[in-house]
């Protein structure tokens, strides 16, 4: 009996996973703006009525992308940055910092995107600062004022402290391959984002 040559199915866990990571490609490639259904669908490998069977809206799918793939920091946070943690917070800074750093360095389409998004003002900037950036603050707020009770942050607020961090780790790794473009070695990576985030934990570190 021949082998059905048709396509199957397109639904279950899988295939939404793979038109999440397709999505993600998408939209930081090419922007909220620029990315279409249709280009999503084709990188997803499905017809585009197949992609509203899951997400009925791009909006939809953006903010399902956000959540999906950008609640690996703040899990991190929540789980580390316990009343124990805070009350030794250079200590739990080096701890915790780096690796909190390396969620941005481990995806960086999302990060690529998100900078895009907290860059301009919009309803999808407001979205993402009060469901993200937000929460991810309020995590942190305790331990930066932690750090500057003990004169850690080089004389800044401690907002000013954190929002010069994350952005430093949004342009850096949101473009890796500008920066092995530039630098014209694209050997190590693993070596590159512990130097990168050395470089910006200097400032946070550093005595008055």
């Amino acid at each position: 009996m021949p082998k059905d040559s048709s396509p199957a199915r397109y639904d279950g866990q899988e295939n939404r996973r793979i038109v999440l990571d397709a999505a993600l490609r998408v939209f930081s490639d090419l922007g909220f703006e620029g990315a279409s259904t249709r280009a999503i669908a084709a990188a997803a490998g499905i017809e585009q009525g197949h992609l509203a069977y899951y997400f009925p809206s791009k909006m939809a799918l953006w903010r399902q992308v956000i959540e999906t793939f950008a609640r690996q920091g703040e899990a991190y946070l929540s789980a580390h940055l316990t009343l124990d943690a805070l009350a030794s917070p250079v200590v739990t800074a080096h701890k915790v910092l780096p690796d909190f750093l390396r969620t941005f360095a481990s995806n960086p389409r999302l990060t690529r995107l998100m900078l895009q998004e907290f860059s301009v003002l919009s309803a999808r900037h407001e979205w993402v600062v009060v469901n993200f950036g937000q929460p991810v603050w309020r995590l942190l707020e305790p331990l930066f004022d932690g750090l500057q009770a003990q004169r850690r942050l080089a004389g800044a607020e401690p907002v000013t402290a954190y929002f010069t961090l994350i952005g430093a780790a949004l342009i850096t790794f949101g473009n890796p391959e500008l920066i092995a473009r530039l630098s014209g070695d694209e050997a190590n990576e693993t070596q590159w984002v512990d130097k990168a985030i050395e470089h910006m934990l200097v400032p946070i570190f550093a005595s008055a």
